[in-house]
């Protein structure tokens, strides 16, 4: 433990009660979390006893790593989750609980937006088509807040359609025997109400350790008081001036409040960043303080100043981009990888400019947020059948794979369908294994419905009891026997996009491989995890590594990472901040946060851009810098320039001043 700073030792060495280490970017907060873990390891605490929760698949199993290696083979005994995992976890033990039964699925977003077009496909509101994702967000947030019903709040077809199917989509998930992602939070705590269930699962961990703290939901939290019981034994580590997933359900309140949640509670602050110039912590720390209600910290470095933080002006977006790429361009050319280098936005729609430019320079780049795996249609379709398998009433997933491939069962017959399986209580599944009952059924859809359940009922016994090391190969038997390859091939596609889609398949049958290599031997079934692993793999998590690349991606998607350079972009009012937040009330704590967190993930050299004119709705609009540019003080470790009087650095340099100075003045900023 000679490595580590003195917060950071009393940390990992603080014994029993609640622990908030606020630990600043780039303050080695990881280490910490890991280092506790092997040092009560080391005491004699049972591994099986240490309970560790993380955000994303890829934290989790990073952290298992570095235990493993820190602490030897033991680590490997020590749970290390996400929330989603924990809450899976406690639903696969508990089911009976909470009304659901053994078997039970997980729905993605696409199948919940798919049960609610099924539902809207009878439904007219105003005479027009509404958006499906705003629909479903407003029954979620209704869901989440424990509500009964949707609040009509601006009387708007929207909220008038997320009352209507409420109770439709409620009852149809339990009768689906479903749940989605938010369903594994609050189902999860609905079981640990049940006084037997708390008792159990409180006994199990008797040391509970949390990361990114001040990302989680007020769910979140009553899970963790519910598995932490009377002892109390709670460390989290976390940065209020991080938490920028308001709009997703985390709580800043959440970590600032700690101690009222689990009684008094030491508190070690982690200062010293290991990650950036002293130039950048010093901007990034001017910027932050202005937020009201936080925890003070000031992050400070040892490794010197470094370069001073450019803020720079341009005359319109073409500019900008001109401007970065040119940037990009010049440090390429003295040897500086294209890994290293991040370009950073507030929202998608900013990356473009950016894409034409670097394509026509021939610098490689990569845009994070590409389709995901699971998100591609032949994946999509050769899990759904491996879902109706393992859950015939997952209805959802069986109307997707139906007609797929073509067996000729259309929508009209489908609809017929599925009203014989309601009025006979059997289901669409029922209703398929009968399809010659079916009134008014073609003889061809007959004859599709005979088809496919000759393929599905002799092999769902064999799937649903498959071990590990089984999965694989009869899941490729089960695609074969299908056709999936053959209706690919026969597809009136580019050879190219063959390809990919044959390819697409076989990466499912891979999956499973991997799915397989990685759990231990069992004799239980494989099935059922393997599909629960893939929904988790849905959420959302860090990209890859893409070290050949000049990385583009939002300020959302950055958090947790870091660039040698970075060149955040478009730091413009009615961005960052953004219009919505400015015009509901200007609470603008949120947006200074995630102007902070896109600030420090800079290492060596930190661009911010902004543009006095853009071009919006087929015009050019003025624009102006953010208000969080201007709290920015002027000193030797910030540098303004001036695009529109790039030939004239000193007065270019004093007319920056001067806008900002009479920026500050217009926003009562001191100077």
């Amino acid at each position: 433990m000679h490595s580590l700073n003195k917060p950071q030792l009393d940390a990992v060495l603080h014994d029993d009660g609640p622990l908030l280490v606020l630990a600043g970017a780039g303050s080695g907060k990881t280490r910490v979390i890991i280092y506790r873990i092997a040092r009560m390891l080391r005491d004699g605490v049972p591994p099986e006893r240490i309970l560790g929760v993380t955000f994303t698949n890829k934290a989790a199993r990073e952290m298992r790593e570095r235990l493993t290696a820190l602490a030897g083979p033991c680590g490997k005994d020590v749970l290390l989750s996400t929330f989603h995992s924990l809450a899976l976890r406690i639903l696969r033990e508990e089911p009976e609980h909470v009304g659901l039964e053994a078997g039970f699925c997980i729905y993605d977003t696409g199948d919940q937006m798919g049960l609610l077009r099924e539902f809207m496909r009878h439904m007219h509101v105003a005479d027009r088509r509404l958006d499906v994702q705003r629909v479903l967000e407003l029954i979620l947030r209704t869901k989440r807040e424990r509500k009964k019903k949707v609040e009509i709040r601006y009387d708007d077809d929207y909220e008038i359609a997320a009352y209507e199917l409420y109770d439709r989509y409620i009852a149809q998930m339990l009768a689906f025997n479903a749940v989605d992602f938010d369903d594994l939070i609050l189902k999860a705590q609905d079981a640990l109400d049940v006084p037997e269930v708390r008792e159990r699962w409180s006994q199990r961990f008797h040391y509970l350790l949390v990361d990114e703290y001040q990302d989680t939901s007020p769910d979140q939290l009553a899970l963790l008081k519910a598995l932490a019981g009377e002892r109390r034994n709670v460390c989290v580590v976390g940065d209020d001036d991080q938490s920028i997933y308001g709009w997703r359900g985390a709580a800043a309140d959440n970590i600032l409040n700690f101690s009222r949640q689990f009684g008094r509670a030491k508190e070690v602050v982690l200062d010293q960043n290991y990650r950036s110039t002293g130039s950048i912590l010093e901007v990034a720390n001017q910027v932050i303080k202005n937020n009201a209600v936080r925890k003070p910290k000031t992050l400070w470095s040892s490794s010197g100043p470094g370069d001073a933080v450019e803020v720079i002006a341009c005359s319109d977006g073409d500019d900008e981009a001109e401007y970065v790429i040119g940037k990009i361009s010049a440090l390429m050319q003295k040897g500086t990888r294209a890994g290293q280098i991040a370009i950073l936005y507030r929202a998608n729609a900013q990356s473009r400019v950016f894409e034409e430019g670097l394509a026509v320079e021939r610098i490689p780049f990569v845009v994070v947020g590409g389709q995901a795996f699971f998100e591609r249609k032949e994946v999509r379709d050769a899990i759904a059948y491996l879902a109706v398998i393992q859950n015939p009433r997952d209805e959802i997933s069986l109307r997707r794979i139906v007609n797929w491939p073509a067996r000729g069962i259309g929508a009209t017959s489908l609809q017929r369908l599925v009203r014989h399986g309601q009025k006979s209580g059997k289901g669409l599944w029922g209703a398929l294994t009968r399809a010659q009952e079916v009134e008014d059924l073609p003889q061809v859809a007959v004859q599709g419905a005979e088809q496919l359940m000759s393929v599905l009922l002799p092999m769902s016994r064999q799937l649903r009891l498959a071990k590990v090391g089984e999965l694989a190969s009869l899941s490729r038997t089960l695609f074969d026997k299908l056709g999936m390859r053959q209706s690919i091939l026969s597809a009136d596609d580019a050879p190219s996009i063959l390809s990919r889609r044959l390819e697409n398949l076989e990466e499912v049958v891979r999956s499973i491989d991997g799915f397989e290599k990685r759990e231990p031997p069992s004799n239980k079934p494989a099935l059922g995890e393997y599909l629960h692993s893939a929904a988790l793999a849905q959420l959302p998590s860090e990209e890859e590594d893409k070290s050949g690349c000049v990385t583009l991606m939002t300020l959302h998607s950055a958090k947790g990472l870091e660039f040698d350079y970075v060149f955040f972009v478009g730091v413009e009012e009615d961005t960052l901040p953004h219009k919505k937040s400015i015009e509901e009330g200007g609470e603008l704590s949120e947006e200074r946060r995630l102007c902070y967190v896109g600030m420090t993930r800079a290492k060596k050299r930190l661009w911010m851009t902004w543009a006095r004119r853009r071009k919006r709705h087929g015009g050019m609009q003025d624009r102006g810098a953010s208000r969080f540019l201007a709290e920015i003080q002027d000193g030797p470790f910030v540098n303004r320039r001036d695009r529109d009087n790039k030939d004239r650095d000193e007065e270019s340099d004093q007319l920056a001043q001067d806008f900002f100075s009479k920026m500050r003045s217009s926003l009562g900023i001191e100077e």
